[in-house]
Order: C-alpha cells, then sequence, then structure tokens
C-alpha cells in the first residue's frame, strides 16, 4: 500500500520517445532512418491529436495516487522520438501555452486538495477507454472521468452532493438520486469536485 501511494508516476522520460509525439504519431515512424526522426516534425493533425490525449493522460497523472513527474518539455509540447531527439532545450518563448497552463492547473488543484494528494482510490467504471476513479480524504471527493477514445461516452456516476463542479472547465452538473448522468466527449477529461 505505502509503495502504491508513493510511486513514482510519469508519462515521459529521458529513455522513451515524447509522450506527445507517442500519442500523436503512434509507430507509424519507428521503421525510419535515424536521420529522418532527427528531421521529423509532426503535422498539425498529429499534434492537436497528441496533445488532446495528452491532456488525458495528465489528469489521470495528477489525480491517479502516486508522485506525478513530468520530464522537462512535455509540459510546453516538446516533441521528438528516442534519445538524443527527445533531448532539445527547452523551447523558452515558444511553448506551447494552453497546454502550459493545463499542466499549471493540474499541479494547483494536487496541492489543494487532499483527496489528490493523499486520499484512498475507488474505481465505480471501467469500460473500454473510459475509466472513472474517486479519490477521497475524509469529506473530500475528487471523481476523475476521462475518455481516451474517439467516441462520445455516457457514463453513469455515484455522487452523494446535490451538484458536481469540473475543476478543469468550470461546469457543473446536477445529481439526480445520488447519480451524476454525463456524456464525456472523445479525448476528454473532467475532475469533479464538491
Amino acid at each position: 500500500s505505502f509503495a502504491f501511494y508513493s510511486a513514482m508516476n510519469s508519462l515521459g522520460t529521458h529513455d522513451t520517445p515524447r509522450i506527445i509525439t507517442l500519442l500523436g504519431v503512434g509507430s507509424e515512424c519507428r521503421d525510419q532512418s535515424k536521420d529522418w526522426r532527427a528531421c521529423f516534425r509532426m503535422s498539425m493533425e498529429q499534434y492537436q491529436r497528441g496533445k488532446e490525449l495528452l491532456k488525458v493522460g495528465a489528469v489521470l497523472l495528477y489525480a491517479f495516487p502516486g508522485s506525478p513527474t513530468v520530464y522537462y518539455g512535455d509540459e510546453a509540447g516538446l516533441e521528438g522520438f528516442e534519445d538524443p531527439f527527445n533531448r532539445r532545450t527547452y523551447p523558452w518563448g515558444h511553448e506551447d501555452t494552453a497546454l502550459l497552463d493545463w499542466f499549471r492547473t493540474l499541479g494547483r488543484l494536487r496541492a489543494e486538495r487532499e483527496s489528490l494528494q493523499s486520499g484512498g482510490i475507488t474505481y465505480p467504471l471501467a469500460a473500454g477507454r473510459v475509466l472513472c476513479f474517486a479519490r477521497r480524504a475524509g469529506d473530500e471527493v475528487s471523481l476523475c472521468a476521462v475518455n481516451a477514445g474517439a467516441e462520445s461516452a455516457s457514463v453513469d456516476l455515484p455522487w452523494a452532493a446535490p451538484l458536481a463542479h469540473d475543476a478543469l472547465s468550470g461546469q457543473s452538473f446536477l445529481a439526480e438520486g445520488g447519480r451524476l448522468h454525463i456524456t464525456l466527449a472523445p479525448y476528454d477529461a473532467l475532475l469533479l469536485t464538491e
């Protein structure tokens, strides 16, 4: 139990291709030459797909038990294949500001919410590309709901309070009979609070 709650969790490291590249391009370019991989830059479509999935992954990283660890530049949209292409310099002044703001928001929520720091975990729903888990510390509950799929997904989740507030988008959802009925957009994530 101690190891689970203190694990160092990461999406990318110096030993792997950049996470946004893996998510946006996939494995389709791995058989290319080293020179080709050195010069490769993602298309706007590949970058957007990688960014959407990275945002979902980052919510999981910050909401899950353990210590969220970010490899420098992943929060700024730095791309690249394996070493040495994943070790380019930080893009000072050229960061993806929307992505950087996303990571800052997640860091702030993690620092503010005891449930995200040390709360227990339960899994009200796990089906296909949809995962929902709740973290509880005392009376504080944070419920993470993610859809990593390309199709919308309807979820029905337990929720004791009359309202659920998504700390990421600012949306509020009405609970009926102790349940939340929410449709998650493709590549979407919610972090629900009281």
